[in-house]
């Protein structure tokens, strides 16, 4: 039986935690000075849970160097998502 004390509480259901060798906050494996991933439903629920609203690529990419966000805005806005 699994340990519920390794579970996060999201609303009504418990998530697993994210597997060790992946980003903890998006459950994606990508170099920590990138995005996290905000189409991760891991990182869409707990963001959720957090705020009351689903991440953006803004807050995917809060953490990163400026010149990290940079390039995501231009390769994001070259593919037609709008920030």
């Amino acid at each position: 039986m699994m340990q519920t004390k390794t579970m996060k509480q999201v609303g009504a259901f418990r998530m697993l935690p994210p597997a060790a060798d992946v980003c903890q906050t998006c459950a994606v494996n990508h170099p920590a000075a990138q995005p996290h991933n905000p189409q991760s439903l891991y990182y869409q629920f707990l963001f959720y849970a957090d705020t009351g609203r689903f991440p953006t690529w803004k807050d995917a990419m809060a953490h990163c160097a400026d010149e990290v966000k940079k390039k995501w805005i231009v390769a994001l806005k070259a593919k037609g998502i709008k920030l």
